[in-house]
């Protein structure tokens, strides 16, 4: 009875523990099942984040779960997290049958992370198990406008179409690349297919509204987009659309309560911000716009257009002393202080430079800057920050009280301050230098007149901009700012949009540009390209052209500095002589021009060196050339040397000018070529060819920058990935 009782017992037991398990087993089952169900849910309505959570822990309970792999590397895919992409692809190719689905969206990962080839071979793989597959045509397609070849991928977006007549993205691809190739009636007929086959599509009527948009017909593109709202009353790209369409047509009081609305949605539009200040900018609502850009700013506080804007409205209508700048210049504080522990002393100089004239009276950032200069070598630079401190800060000192012992008295004791130990130096900088060549020739080389290049900037409205409207006005105010710390340039911006290069051309004749420069803009959310065609003032002919393309951070900004640098590197080094001493010239160049011991130069009669016909340098005819001067001392603003004339008779006028024949060889040991200085200079001979290695370096690097077009990122690229 004792035997039969334990197995009875036991057989309890054990269907117990069996029911148990089979119930967990059951339950994990269920739990993988819903979390997949509502990650599913948050993904069909665009909550990505909370998708991959959902689908994450679907995967900790089930890790074989194929489909939650496949879609959980969708929804990175869509945050911008390609690595992750590929890696889920992978982990879903192993577990789902989703064969083709899954490789063709690793295959558009890879375009995303540039492995370009890796991406062609994933898409043939799948053609040569499937081909009739749509989506890898629309990889290759993808591939072929990364190499610049739109008629290939036209092809291959028609071949795409011949397999499914009604292909929505086929449609919208084909009509994107046909008017891109300004084939805009053949983009309006697949519009219209488009639409015919999918009215109920609000992304069709966007991109619909997008097509009218380029072509300029904004009352066509106004009622499209509507169409899109009407159809999807969230559809917050629709909004950000209509409300640049309204912006083009100068309805700027609906701009505006258009764009509070979305910000009433989603505070964190930074786009609608921006477009809200440049509205009320528009309607002389200055104080407005510096509200509402400050708003913008502090949601996203690297949106380098926005802070362009803000800050040409601050300088422009604020008086110098308003307590706000030093909030404003804050910023570039913070980032020269960022580049000065990375040693990045150019990109230190232009943050201290950008703070400065947000808030020129702020002593600290200035003292910076002077520490800066003295750091890097340039004494009489520093020396003449220190005075402008000296003359513009307000006398401060700080004091304590001290007892050196319990029975003596309390005395005052004045500490040493900042302005104390500037005056000190300045003492001892002034003894330094009292043996330099500005005493010697009794010159103060800091109120010459250095500038010898004319330079005009102009931009042609382009239409209506999705991200940064008016970029490129903006960006034209910028590239001027950026100038001004360049005392060989005068620059001169174009406030309003020429109507093409005969209006740029008249205008430069006018004003007596030596060059001028027309910019266009083009930008996407992670790229900024600038294109310069710079032309002959006089002439009027092309002398070069920049393409310049930056990402990432401060993309603006170095792609600005990156001009400034290529238009310097064409530009001869030239002077003016400011005496003449038995054969002994005075010049004002100096070290921060490039200038060292040994450079030798042409001597010209004043005014008539003057730009080649086409292409880089200058040109004077023998019978204007004086003589030779070469340089045998060179302090930071000004050099003296030896003059040698031509010809019997000496007809040398203080006034006439020099233009640089060559540096010597060893002019690289010499200059203090690559510190936070000497990157605002002119680097060119008189043949307009590099000077100095660092030009020649930054040349090369130009032409294979002016090389890697067929790798950027382009708005119709992103526009065509954007099509769901």
């Amino acid at each position: 009875m004792k035997i039969r009782f334990l197995v009875s017992q036991g057989l309890c037991l054990f269907i117990i523990f069996s029911s148990v398990s089979s119930l967990a087993a059951q339950t994990r089952s269920k739990s993988a099942l819903s979390l997949y169900e509502s990650a599913y849910g948050a993904q069909q309505a665009g909550d990505y984040y909370g998708a991959v959570e959902s689908y994450r822990e679907a995967l900790q309970v089930n890790p074989q779960y194929g489909d939650a792999w496949y879609n959980l590397a969708l929804c990175v895919y869509n945050l911008g997290e390609y690595d992750l992409a590929v890696e889920y692809a992978d982990n879903a190719l192993r577990y789902s049958r989703r064969t083709s689905e899954i490789q063709n969206l690793k295959g558009m990962a890879l375009i995303s992370l540039g492995r370009l080839d890796e991406a062609r071979d994933v898409f043939n793989e799948v053609l040569a198990k499937y081909p009739n597959d749509i989506d890898a045509r629309f990889g290759l397609a993808e591939l072929k406008l990364y190499g610049g070849s739109l008629s290939s991928a036209e092809n291959l977006y028609l071949d795409a179409l011949k397999r499914d007549g009604k292909n929505r993205k086929a449609l919208l691809s084909l009509a994107l690349v046909s008017a891109e190739e300004g084939k805009d009636d053949i983009a309006d007929k697949y519009v219209k297919q488009a639409i015919e086959y999918h009215n109920g599509d609000p992304e069709v009527y966007y991109l619909a509204s997008y097509l009218a948009t380029k072509r300029g017909n904004l009352t066509e593109a106004e009622r499209l987009v509507r169409s899109a709202i009407q159809i999807n009353s969230n559809y917050d790209r629709a909004y950000e659309l209509l409300s640049n369409i309204l912006y083009e047509q100068k309805r700027y009081n609906e701009v505006m309560d258009l764009c509070d609305y979305r910000i009433s949605r989603n505070r964190n539009l930074t786009g609608a911000w921006y477009l809200k200040g440049l509205s009320q900018k528009r309607l002389g609502d200055n104080e407005g716009a510096i509200a509402t850009f400050s708003t913008g700013l502090s949601v996203d506080p690297y949106d380098e257009v926005m802070r362009f804007a803000l800050e040409q409205i601050v300088g422009s209508c604020l008086s110098i002393e308003d307590s706000r700048r030093s909030k404003w210049a804050s910023f570039h504080i913070n980032k020269a202080q960022e580049f000065k522990r990375n040693f990045d002393g150019p990109s230190e100089r232009y943050e201290y430079q950008k703070a400065l004239s947000v808030d020129p009276l702020n002593s600290n950032v200035r003292q910076s800057f002077a520490n800066m200069l003295e750091r890097d070598g340039f004494y009489e630079l520093y020396l003449q920050q220190l005075k402008f401190i000296k003359e513009n800060e307000v006398p401060s000192s700080s004091s304590k009280a001290v007892q050196l012992d319990e029975n003596s008295p309390r005395t005052t004791v004045k500490r040493m301050s900042q302005q104390v130990k500037n005056d000190d130096t300045i003492e001892a900088l002034e003894s330094m230098m009292g043996d330099n060549l500005a005493h010697k020739w009794n010159v103060d080389p800091f109120y010459l007149d250095k500038s010898r290049w004319n330079i005009g900037i102009y931009f042609v409205n382009s239409g209506v901009q999705i991200l940064h409207a008016d970029v490129e006005e903006i960006i034209a105010l910028a590239a001027g700012d950026i100038f001004k710390g360049v005392p060989s340039t005068a620059v001169n911006v174009q406030t309003v949009a020429v109507s093409g290069y005969g209006d740029a051309y008249h205008q430069a004749r006018v004003s007596g540009s030596d060059y001028f420069i027309i910019l266009s803009a083009h930008e996407t959310d992670r790229s900024f390209s600038l294109d310069a065609q710079v032309y002959s003032g006089r002439t009027g002919t092309k002398t070069t052209n920049m393409h310049i393309y930056r990402t990432g951070n401060d993309r603006f900004a170095k792609g600005l500095r990156r001009l400034r640098q290529a238009v310097l590197d064409i530009l001869p080094i030239r002077g003016n002589i400011l005496n003449n001493a038995t054969n002994t010239l005075l010049v004002d160049l100096g070290k921060s021009d490039g200038i060292v011991k040994g450079a030798v130069f042409d001597v010209v009669k004043q005014g008539k060196i003057k730009t080649v016909d086409t292409g880089t340098g200058v040109v004077y005819n023998s019978s204007d050339t004086l003589g030779t001067f070469t340089v045998t001392k060179a302090n930071e603003e000004i050099s003296e040397g030896e003059y040698k004339k031509k010809g019997f008779y000496d007809v040398l006028n203080v006034g006439d000018e020099i233009v640089l024949v060559k540096l010597p060889d060893d002019a690289e040991g010499q200059s203090t070529e690559g510190n936070a200085v000497t990157d605002t200079k002119p680097a060119a001979n008189a043949e307009g060819e590099p000077a100095t290695k660092a030009a020649e370096t930054a040349e090369r690097e130009s032409l294979k920058e002016s090389m890697k077009v067929q790798s950027q990122e382009s708005p119709l690229i992103n526009m065509i990935r954007s099509i769901l």
